[in-house]
């Protein structure tokens, strides 16, 4: 079975929210800070984990920037029947 984590930073040029699934995980000063916290929770729950964060929206009227990274869990029930 498939298990997605859906990361989101939404930055608006003071702070950058950091949430994971719709939840919120913080508020950070610099972009780099949400993505390293981002990657620290991603390693909590898959060691070894990587995210690669792309720009999913941006809207330049009010300097909104969304950017999106997607952890992919795969449990041992699915690994097994391959």
């Amino acid at each position: 079975m498939r298990n997605n984590d859906l990361f989101l930073i939404e930055s608006d040029g003071f702070r950058n929210r950091l949430s994971l699934n719709g939840q919120s995980v913080g508020t950070f000063s610099t972009l780099d800070a949400a993505e390293t916290e981002a990657k620290k929770v991603a390693n909590r729950t898959v060691p070894g984990a990587s995210l690669k964060f792309e720009l999913d929206f941006k809207w330049t009227l009010s300097d909104l920037e969304i950017r999106a990274a997607t952890l992919e869990r795969v449990s041992a029930d699915a690994t097994a029947r391959r």
